[in-house]
């Protein structure tokens, strides 16, 4: 008796077993005609794990997780995986709000990432991603898992017409723009220093709170790095067009470079070509958006009448794995007491879906 038990419980394992392995080898059907590939074993792999912050099993099968959502057309599924506050980049809540799947994902771009096949590894610092980065997702630091990026899918189009920030001076060049970019990191201590201000982060972010009143308009700071550098938190628009300058350091000589339009986007010209190409290395920049002139008023009470203000996206590629490196800047225009003109930054933010937010909710 005690023998039959035992083979009906080795029979019964074996059943539970191969079940498994079905369950495990065959791809999962999730709509009628639709499969995505097949789970992997991650424990199999022989490689050494190099960021140990994740399971692999556990990003494999959050991978395969989104692409089922995908395969089903479960808009609200996909975006109830979107932990952040905000996709880095890609459709924001708002504008997904009464729209179908269809209208955000083509096709073309569904059958990409549903056919892909899910690795168990991080792509180095940058986390995961399906289908050669249309999806990029990640473990946060509570141990969930999130969707951080969807490229490749319709996003908000923004005004066609706007070519340029133009002025009667001329189309602003993008060295003109006064700003705290990633690697200068001395202009923002040698101001906050200078002026007190105890909370770097927010004179970073919201620097139109501080210019006016903690700041002058026109106040410069000299550099450390170079005796021609001089450093603005306002940029003079009369010496943006007489001087060469980078990000508002006025370099003490007169501007030569050229401006290069490409697709709505405002770019130096490549001066080592001698030609009309234009240098994506450097600093270019995109109108998106104007603001009412009451929302540039009240990002910077403390100056006189905004006389103009837009929504930009400023930055350059850095010719290495990182791509792009930039931000979004509101910036508006305002005068001095000597009727002079400042390009002043207001606010700052890291992805245009934050920017975006910021103009919907902020303002009544």
């Amino acid at each position: 008796m005690v023998q039959k038990d035992r083979t009906q419980l080795g029979n019964d394992l074996k059943k539970l077993i191969l079940s498994l392995l079905i369950i495990f080898a065959v791809p999962i059907p999730v709509r009628s005609g639709i499969q995505i590939p097949i789970r992997k074993d991650c424990s199999l792999l022989k490689n050494k794990q190099i960021y140990d912050y994740y399971d692999r099993q556990e990003a494999h099968d959050f991978g395969r997780k989104i692409q089922a959502l995908i395969a089903k057309k479960d808009i609200n599924g996909i975006y109830k995986n979107v932990l952040i506050n905000e996709l880095e980049n890609g459709p924001r809540r708002e504008f997904i709000k009464n729209k179908s799947f269809d209208e955000i994902f083509p096709k073309e771009w569904v059958h990409e990432v549903i056919n892909s096949e899910i690795g168990c590894d991080s792509i180095g610092w940058r986390g995961f991603m399906i289908s050669q980065g249309l999806i990029w997702f990640d473990r946060m630091k509570n141990g969930k898992w999130t969707i951080v990026t969807i490229n490749g899918v319709n996003q908000e189009v923004f005004n066609k017409n706007l070519v340029g920030w133009v002025t009667n001076k001329g189309i602003i060049p993008p060295t003109c723009f006064p700003t705290f970019g990633y690697f200068e990191k001395e202009k923002l201590d040698l101001f906050t220093e200078k002026f007190r201000i105890k909370n770097k982060r927010k004179f970073e972010y919201s620097p139109g709170k501080y210019i006016g009143k903690t700041i002058p308009l026109s106040y410069k700071i000299n550099s450390k790095i170079s005796k021609d550098s001089v450093y603005s938190i306002a940029t003079n628009l009369d010496e943006c067009f007489k001087w060469n300058s980078e990000n508002g350091f006025v370099k003490k000589k007169e501007r030569k470079n050229d401006i290069v339009i490409v697709e709505n986007i405002i770019y130096q010209k490549d001066n080592l070509k001698g030609d009309e190409d234009h240098n994506p290395f450097k600093y270019h920049y995109r109108v998106l958006s104007k603001l009412d002139l009451s929302k540039c008023n009240q990002l910077a009470n403390k100056l006189s009448r905004c006389k103009e203000s837009y929504l930009i996206r400023l930055g350059y590629h850095s010719g290495g794995s990182i791509g792009w490196l930039g931000r979004y800047y509101i910036f508006g225009i305002f005068e001095d007491f000597d009727n002079n003109e400042y390009l002043v930054p207001l606010e700052v933010f890291n992805t245009q879906n934050q920017a975006l937010n910021f103009l919907d909710y902020q303002f009544d």
